[in-house]
């Protein structure tokens, strides 16, 4: 039976506390790209870019919340761990020189397309239609260390992953999801059956769920306390789930 664990409270509380090895990074944390905004569609659902506070930084605060949550990952995540994280195209070099002034060695940058992207109401600019994938693993020190790379087929294995938004059954109030056909892709290239995976900004509880499908463990944390509901919720009817609540 696999493993997870639903840990409630702030990343920089539970990290210190993991005492695991974990196999891989797989994280969708805050893009620091929210705003006020709200766009009024005619015959249609308002949409608003007002995630929650949990999405506003000033650039430099952004920077540096980077920089702490990956200085906290990266003793606890195995000498040949992959670490996958998610970003806007705009920090793609920003993250990139973050973890590798940590010691980690960047090994690409994957793009995920959303074919149904939110329309853009003005037509003043692009559709919103790419987030990146950073990949990295740990420097090793000219060490000789192989690190989990599950090659399948060429036509499978594009920097360039294409779905659409989570949509139907699968979407939760979680308001930036990601859909379990991307996490599944990335599972199957960077992680075993029986791995410990981690994502330290769980929202809706994705990774848990395509983890335990693909016969991995997980390691989940989130501090919202509305999206940590939909989590408990979403994976309540699987085998293994353990709750904790770490206090702030």
């Amino acid at each position: 039976m696999n493993k997870h664990y639903l840990i409630k409270g702030d990343v920089f509380k539970v990290l210190p506390t993991i005492k695991n090895k974990i196999d891989a990074v797989i994280v969708d944390p805050p893009y620091n790209t929210a705003n006020k905004n709200t766009k009024i569609l005619k015959g249609r659902k308002a949409r608003s870019s007002d995630f929650g506070k949990w999405d506003y930084f000033s650039n430099n605060d952004y920077l540096k919340f980077t920089e702490e949550w990956l200085k906290l990952i990266t003793p606890i995540l195995k000498e040949n761990g992959n670490l996958l994280v998610f970003s806007k195209l705009e920090y793609i070099s920003d993250i990139k020189r973050i973890y590798e002034r940590l010691g980690f060695k960047h090994h690409a940058t994957i793009i995920w397309h959303k074919t149904n992207p939110a329309p853009q109401i003005r037509k003043n600019g692009f559709l919103s239609s790419c987030e990146a994938i950073l990949w990295a693993t740990h420097g090793f020190d000219n060490k000789k260390i192989s690190y989990t790379f599950n090659f399948s087929k060429q036509n499978e294995m594009h920097n360039f992953i294409q779905t659409p938004i989570c949509m139907g059954r699968e979407r939760t109030a979680h308001p930036t999801q990601k859909p379990k056909k991307v996490i599944e892709h990335l599972m199957r290239i960077f992680t075993n059956e029986k791995d410990l995976v981690l994502d330290c900004f769980a929202g809706s509880g994705t990774l848990a769920e395509v983890a335990d499908s693909m016969k991995r463990n997980s390691i989940n944390i989130e501090n919202d306390q509305e999206f940590f509901k939909i989590m408990k919720k979403r994976l309540k009817d699987i085998d293994g789930v353990k709750v904790l609540n770490i206090k702030s």
